[in-house]
């Protein structure tokens, strides 16, 4: 299942400035890896850099929605501990999920920016709008 999102939002600002999220969720995509007689599922999400910045860390929330289009929120939070510089080149990462939290026939899939670490010791948190989401939807409506 190949699937492609679209950003949701931004980052709640003070009325009259630009809503801003320090990383674009450019493309998820929750499919099986059939490798090595093993089907595992795999979160791969394309990403940038918004952020003037060196980000160290980001910290994600990953819902996986049924047949029916309900979230269901996966079992830990997805960690990515790499240098990104500023700039707008696209990074992607690979996660390997638990086999049992993912319903192979799910209809789609949200990731949510919850936090960022940056190397100057700043710390960009969602304020509870969950706005910085990218969400992938093929459940029939």
């Amino acid at each position: 299942m190949l699937g492609s999102g679209t950003l949701v939002g931004a980052a709640s600002q003070p009325s009259g400035s630009p809503p801003q999220c320090p990383v674009n969720l450019n493309h998820l995509d929750l499919r099986y890896n059939h490798a090595g007689g093993h089907s595992v599922p795999q979160l791969k999400l394309a990403f940038t850099s918004r952020s003037e910045k060196i980000i160290t860390e980001m910290t994600l929330a990953l819902s996986i929605l049924d047949s029916q289009g309900n979230p269901h929120p996966y079992i830990e939070d997805l960690s990515y501990r790499q240098e990104i510089p500023p700039g707008t080149q696209q990074r992607s990462h690979t996660w390997t999920l638990n086999q049992a939290s993912v319903d192979m026939h799910h209809a789609g899939e949200s990731v949510t920016l919850l936090e960022v670490h940056f190397a100057d010791g700043a710390v960009w948190k969602d304020d509870g709008s969950l706005a910085c989401t990218l969400v992938v939807d093929f459940h029939p409506k």
